[in-house]
């Protein structure tokens, strides 16, 4: 009982560290930005930087940490509540429900690897591939309600709002993954020399929750826009 207890304080400890990271990093990194590079792409007739910048890679990377280092409830809670209190200080777009839902899709991925595999430094290109797929379904859900929102409702307009987002995409694969080598190698290290504990036992009912909690704000995202 009392190695169970111990084991939640962990884990919320944990979400408080990535929490406050994320927050922080999100508002106080945007002056640390590098210029955009002055290359230029055309594609679909649309000339434009070949990088975007934006802090994407902040929320992503403790947004795929939560699934991968804590899982359960806090793959969900962690990348909300950071999107939440920087979202008062910045405001959004009234697709903010996408970016929200983005986010905890990086999660429940992180949570999935986790879940499927022994984390070790061996397994490190397997957790920055899983980091490039998670950005590439990210870009793929929130550029979809980009769509929704503000571009005409045919093939034109799709094909043209994703033409305009490969920037940041590209960005988006670049930073993450600088980011997140730079976080998971020196976590895994420290797990595989018995300094820092990264492994929880996460109760079948609290995965059911997450899973139905996850789905369910993924689901009334689209519905949202039409209300």
């Amino acid at each position: 009982m009392l190695s169970k207890i111990l084991d939640e304080k962990e884990r919320l400890f944990g979400a408080v560290i990535l929490i406050t990271a994320g927050v922080l990093g999100r508002i106080y990194l945007r002056g640390f930005l590098p210029n955009t590079p002055s290359w230029y792409i055309t594609l679909n007739g649309v000339t434009q930087p070949v990088f975007m910048m934006d802090l994407f890679f902040v929320v992503a990377a403790i947004s795929l940490l939560s699934g991968l280092l804590l899982g359960g409830y806090y793959t969900f809670i962690v990348p909300l509540s950071t999107m939440i209190i920087t979202d008062l200080y910045y405001g959004n777009t009234y697709i903010f429900l996408f970016t929200w839902s983005g986010f905890v899709m990086l999660g429940l991925l992180g949570f999935i690897l986790q879940s499927k595999t022994k984390l070790s430094l061996k397994k490190t290109p397997l957790i920055l591939g899983a980091g490039v797929g998670g950005v590439l379904l990210y870009d793929l859900w929130t550029n979809f309600g980009c769509w929704l929102g503000w571009y005409p409702h045919n093939l034109s307009g799709l094909a043209l709002c994703y033409t305009v987002a490969i920037p940041f995409t590209l960005w988006h694969i670049l930073s993450t993954t600088m980011i997140l080598s730079a976080t998971i190698i020196p976590i895994l290290y420290l797990k595989e020399h018995g300094i820092l504990k990264i492994e929880h036992t996460i109760k079948p009912l609290e995965k059911t929750l997450t899973a139905v909690l996850s789905a369910t704000l993924i689901m009334i995202t689209p519905l949202f826009l039409f209300l």
